[in-house]
């Protein structure tokens, strides 16, 4: 969580949403993290109320994007982000929980060419807010 921390200041997200704020203080997250803690809004979401956070999103007008393999995703250098995105990532090894996929409004995956299937979430995260980063800016000089 702390080099997603660290990615999401350095490129300026909102907030980075937390299931647990208190890893902020950790010795090694605040080494990892380079006090990214200091400058970026952290919010504290319990994944048992994650699914109305979600939905209380959109009715704000976010986008939920889902980072995840699904037989409808649609790849990350073809997917256009819309301005208000929350982008959505799974735990190690599993993704994505089925019953938080129900509010995403895209999935989008990241193209692989070698043998092993998947990055770490930190690595996935960082690569994803490059490119909604990356797009934003070039929207901004037209």
């Amino acid at each position: 969580l702390a080099g997603l921390a660290r990615t999401a200041e350095i490129f300026a997200a909102e907030t980075l949403v937390l299931p647990n704020t208190l890893v902020k203080k950790q010795d090694d997250f605040k080494s990892i993290s380079a006090s990214a803690n200091d400058w970026i809004d952290m919010e504290e979401c319990k994944e048992e109320n994650l699914l109305v956070w979600l939905h209380k999103k959109k009715a704000e007008g976010y986008t939920i994007v889902g980072l995840e393999q699904t037989s409808s995703s649609k790849c990350l250098t073809r997917f256009n982000f819309p301005d208000k995105v929350v982008l959505l990532l799974g735990k190690e090894k599993e993704g994505i929980p089925v019953e938080f996929l129900s509010a995403v409004d895209q999935c989008i995956e990241i193209p692989q060419l070698g043998i092993i299937r998947s990055l770490n979430v930190h690595v996935s995260g960082a690569l994803t807010i490059w490119e909604y980063t990356s797009q934003m800016m070039k929207r901004s000089r037209k």
